[in-house]
């Protein structure tokens, strides 16, 4: 079935005035034109708006959705698959803020008590363990329980903590840091940049710096922390609040910052 811009606008709920604004971009352009001028749109073209629908509720822009789509490996399929993926963790997300809001209001009606860290349910999950006891500086509390090479290595390479930096204005200043490094790795996942793009190389700079902070850093202890990253649950929490992708991709991204700069 065929569909003149109108009709796929009734249909879509899309301005007509956008989906010219798509076809001078270039990111859908009409199956055909018919004699008649007006512009026609098949099967293809809905999915093709369907793709550019979803990108835009992940929050990219036009110029980094029309870059993913005119890649020639992208894979529409794949792509749907990752979309309902990333839903689904906001989803989440979502269902745990409204819980959260739902207690609050409650709370403040006086019907039912909510606990100081209650209030804070759904913003940060990947934080949650904050402490120099924690993984989320990658310490771990005794070296007899760590279960593989890299934990030990990482374990070995924690800095000496001065008590002032256990201050709770210390703990937030470290959130908006590592969201800011994870945020935008996520961001170039999206994109479809490469692990090793300038990009996404630049960011992880930033994190091996960020990890200089907690760690004796070397290639090592750096490729440690990479193998963490990707392969314990403890660290991945902290990717997956962002991308459920990002911990292979950061890691990758790692392996390669390790091995062509601190070589």
């Amino acid at each position: 079935m065929a569909y003149t811009v109108k009709k796929l606008s009734n249909l879509s709920g899309i301005s007509v005035r956008t989906l010219h604004f798509y076809e001078e971009l270039g990111l859908l352009k009409p199956a055909y034109y018919g004699s008649n001028g007006y512009r026609y749109y098949e099967a293809q073209e809905l999915l093709q708006l369907q793709q550019i629908l979803f990108f835009k509720e992940l929050g990219l822009t036009l110029k980094q959705i029309q870059k993913i789509l005119n890649r020639s490996d992208f894979d529409q399929l794949l792509a749907l698959h990752s979309h309902r993926e990333a839903l689904s963790h906001e989803k989440k997300k979502i269902d745990l803020l409204i819980k959260t809001i739902d207690k609050t209001i409650h709370h403040l009606k006086g019907s039912q008590q909510m606990q100081d860290k209650e209030m804070f349910k759904g913003f940060y999950e990947w934080a949650n363990n904050k402490g120099e006891e924690s993984y989320f500086i990658g310490r771990l509390s005794d070296i007899e329980k760590c279960e593989t090479s890299a934990e030990k290595i990482v374990l070995k390479s924690v800095k000496k903590s001065p008590p002032e930096k256990r201050e709770k204005s210390y703990w937030e200043s470290l959130e908006k840091k590592t969201q800011r490094i994870y945020g935008a790795l996520a961001k170039c996942l999206d994109e479809g940049l490469a692990p090793g793009s300038p990009e996404v190389q630049d960011l992880i700079e930033k994190h091996y710096t960020f990890a200089g902070e907690f760690h004796e850093i070397s290639q090592e202890v750096y490729r440690a922390l990479a193998e963490l990253y990707r392969t314990h649950p403890a660290y991945q929490k902290q990717l997956d609040f962002f991308h459920p992708k990002l911990k292979d991709f950061m890691s990758e991204a790692m392996e390669i910052f390790a091995s062509q700069i601190l070589s």
